[in-house]
């Protein structure tokens, strides 16, 4: 076999790999549906999100959410890349979800 060969088999496996993989998952950095980000899927509570106690009252939990949304601002970002836009975008729903759960507990 020569080179040439070698190189279509290895692209051709890839491609093939990024074929089933689309249609197995759909795309393949699509977030699960129904799913909170943070809250229940993968482990972490809104407090571990919000980097408080558990116990925190209402003015930490809301000083930590402005700290954090303000330094994951995809705003901030823009003009940086996709990738880092789409982490501040996603991160930035997590710490808002993470809020919004915090103070619905906070208000029962």
């Amino acid at each position: 076999m020569s080179i040439t060969e070698l190189v279509v088999i290895a692209l051709g496996l890839v491609f093939g790999y990024w074929v089933v993989s689309l249609g197995v998952n759909g795309k393949p950095d699509q977030p699960r549906a129904n799913r909170q980000p943070g809250l229940d899927g993968d482990g972490q509570k809104w407090h571990e999100i919000l980097q408080v106690a558990p116990s925190a009252g209402v003015d930490e939990i809301r000083h930590a959410y402005q700290t954090l949304i303000a330094q994951y601002s995809p705003d901030k970002v823009a003009s940086l890349g996709p990738e880092l836009r789409e982490l501040c975008e996603r991160k930035s729903r997590e710490i808002n979800a993470a809020y919004q759960h915090a103070m619905a507990a906070r208000s029962r």
